[in-house]
């Protein structure tokens, strides 16, 4: 699930600013990798927190094993924007990455809802759903700052 509040958090810190206004690429890259590795380091301060506060004996998940699948993930978006954002020609840049970001929402979330019990295509389905919501997004964003 922090997969997925990292695409969409990502999605929504790419919104912020113009994508026509001149910026650099390390502009660009800065608030991917910012935000995902932010996130992460983030939500495993906050679940070690609530581990210690709560001492939930049933809880027997190892927190280091959770970072690293966190942030693993974190880092397979980061990584995969970032070949976006260096391969995009001019102010496609921070479109592409917030693209990046809706097409992972969209893996993710058809996974996830593989993975809950639901059917092939009802999981492809909301996939599909979350992408294009993204994707809808990362180009109604475009349209407005041009």
């Amino acid at each position: 699930m922090m997969a997925l509040t990292v695409c969409l958090v990502l999605l929504a810190a790419l919104t912020a600013g113009n994508d026509h206004e001149p910026h650099s690429k390390w502009d660009v890259l800065s608030i991917v990798w910012a935000t995902t590795v932010g996130l992460v380091l983030t939500h495993c301060f906050a679940l070690l927190l609530a581990a210690r506060l709560v001492r939930d004996p049933a809880y027997t998940v190892d927190l280091g094993t959770v970072l690293a699948i966190q942030l693993a993930i974190a880092l397979v978006i980061a990584l995969a924007t970032t070949v976006v954002v260096l391969t995009a020609e001019g102010d496609f840049d921070r479109f592409g990455a917030r693209a990046s970001a809706a097409v992972f929402l969209g893996l993710i979330v058809g996974a996830e809802s593989r993975r809950g019990g639901s059917s092939r295509s009802l999981a492809a389905l909301w996939g599909v759903v979350a992408a294009a919501t993204g994707l809808i997004i990362a180009a109604a964003k475009w349209v407005v700052t041009a």
